[in-house]
């Protein structure tokens, strides 16, 4: 009998984490002594089986020397507590626990689970933990690094490479919602997930506003909570929607909500294999989606043959419909209306839904526990764990992963530099009981998009909230991570049209106007130059 251990942030909220709570059952059903390595001091709220071992992941001191100290001890103590336990094979959920894991490699097997687009992540979070220097070179080490979807293994083979052959697909068990009877269902549109600038639940908003118009009696339910709140909330007054959205937040009968609707739909930003879609297809309701990359297209049968689509794409299980691009919360675009036609196609088609609700039913059985255990069990464990790794070159680039985290402060003196000058000239300028907005006032600019969403983001618009510059969008490296009231975008998204483009990251403002220029006539200034101008 093997024992394995589970190493995951919690238990509770996200996919990832209810993938291990999973995996936990499906391994002890099968005879495995299984371990839980995680943070005890957060609510469990996923059913789970075998020994909690308390191990947080806190490794973010105050000062540089306490995070080199900190990351050392906790991947110092992660090799005890496998020692301990005679571990035989260690599997890591999403990227600070499969960092690490691989760091704390010895004579178990590892296997490292991804559960995001991880392209994405290395291209707008450069911190070391999935940056692309770990994933091209630390993570190779590892024994097994597995793929909620094809598309997600097919991105990591394209940028980050497989020179050792151990990138596996294997789909995350995926419960079925167990319904009352209920044979009648109403006009209602449904999404399910947290409220976060990744879901962009903001376009599903604007688009029913279309539905409404046609269909009176029907009505929008965002189930689901988080910091974006109060920004949807407001999108939905914008479009006199009020009393036709239901937002009841975090719900643990989401299968009641689910047996009422008609449509499903999902509008985020990414998905690597939305587990909540699939929940809705096995709740019998059939899916609206933009085409997000990731892996929404194997879900709903849909080609990756076809790219960059413009009209929608009917699947065996639902619609895929265009990406839809950010261009402000004034206007509904044409990409949300397209959604708009989909979602309403879908709700007076009987047909239709009945045909996409049958066919998911054969589709969904490969998400089963039964199935994905098989997978684990018989393919993975007893197929994909022989490999001898070469240890020298193993701890060759161990340690310069270490060194390279130990080496971040000394990386960031320069940016400390300029936001101190930034921020003693906007003191200043405070102090004489003037703001930036005048600035923007007397320059005829009336809306602006700002570049990078970090503090001086914040202080920007709250110096120009009371001038009611309009803020088109954001532009962030970090936009996979990150919550915001306005719309978030990325140097590949196209850039929508603007007065001027605002620069945060002063001590970048070269290199960022450089790569601005070369995709969008807007000016560019950054925050440091209006400043600048201000004190004149």
């Amino acid at each position: 009998m093997k024992n394995i251990a589970l190493i995951v942030n919690s238990l509770q909220r996200g996919g990832a984490e209810r993938c291990a709570a999973d995996l936990s059952l499906i391994f002890s059903k099968r005879g495995f002594r299984v371990f839980i390595l995680t943070d005890l001091t957060k609510n469990i709220t996923y059913e789970y089986a075998g020994k909690l071992i308390s191990y947080d992941f806190d490794i973010f001191g105050s000062s540089q020397e306490q995070k080199n100290d900190l990351l050392l001890n906790k991947v110092s103590e992660l090799m005890e507590l496998k020692n301990k336990y005679n571990i035989d094979i260690s599997i890591s959920f999403m990227q600070l626990a499969n960092y690490l894991n691989i760091l704390s490699k010895n004579k178990e097997k590892v296997i490292l689970t991804t559960h995001s687009l991880n392209s994405e992540y290395a291209k707008y979070n450069k911190s070391i933990f999935w940056s692309e220097e770990t994933f091209r070179d630390l993570y190779q080490y590892a024994d097994v690094i597995t793929f909620p979807s094809e598309y997600c293994r097919n991105d990591w083979l394209m940028h980050y490479g497989d020179k050792f052959k151990i990138t596996k697909t294997v789909n995350n068990p995926v419960h079925m919602m167990k319904l009352k009877e209920n044979k009648t269902r109403e006009n209602i549109v449904i999404t399910v997930g947290r409220m976060h600038s990744i879901k962009r639940q903001w376009h599903l908003i604007k688009a029913f506003r279309i539905v409404k118009d046609l269909y009176q009696d029907s009505r929008l339910v965002i189930l689901g909570d988080g910091e974006l709140r109060p920004k949807l909330e407001a999108v939905i007054a914008q479009y006199n929607l009020i009393n036709d959205v239901d937002m009841p937040g975090n719900v643990e009968n989401v299968q009641d909500y689910l047996a009422k609707a008609k449509v499903f739909v999902i509008t985020s930003r990414c998905e690597a294999m939305p587990c909540s879609v699939l929940e809705a297809l096995s709740a019998g309701v059939p899916v609206v989606s933009c085409d997000s990359p990731g892996g929404i297209r194997e879900e709903l049968g849909i080609s990756n043959d076809i790219k960059n689509i413009s009209t929608p794409l009917m699947g065996v299980c639902g619609i895929l419909t265009p990406y839809i691009q950010e261009d402000g919360m004034n206007t509904i675009s044409c990409e949300e209306k397209i959604l708009a036609g989909e979602i309403v196609r879908l709700l007076k088609n009987d047909k239709l839904r009945t045909n996409m609700v049958t066919a998911a039913e054969g589709m969904l059985q490969k998400f089963s526990a039964d199935v994905i255990g098989d997978v684990w069990i018989d393919d993975i464990f007893q197929n994909n764990l022989n490999r001898e790794i070469n240890i020298a070159e193993f701890w060759k680039i161990r340690e310069q992963s270490i060194y390279k985290y130990s080496n971040q402060e000394a990386m960031n003196v320069n940016m400390y530099i300029w936001y101190y000058r930034l921020l003693e000239k906007w003191m200043i300028l405070h102090e004489n009981g003037e703001t930036i907005g005048k600035y923007f006032v007397s320059k005829g600019i009336d809306n602006i998009i700002i570049y990078g969403w970090g503090k001086m983001a914040n202080h920007l618009m709250e110096d120009i909230r009371r001038d009611k510059i309009q803020i088109v969008c954001v532009i962030d490296r970090g936009v996979i991570n990150r919550c915001s009231d306005y719309p978030i975008i990325s140097l590949d998204d196209p850039i929508p049209d603007a007065d001027c483009i605002v620069i945060t990251p002063v001590y970048e403002t070269e290199a960022i106007r450089l790569q601005l220029n070369n995709i969008t006539c807007i000016p560019t200034l950054s925050l440091l130059e209006i400043l600048d101008e201000c004190m004149r």
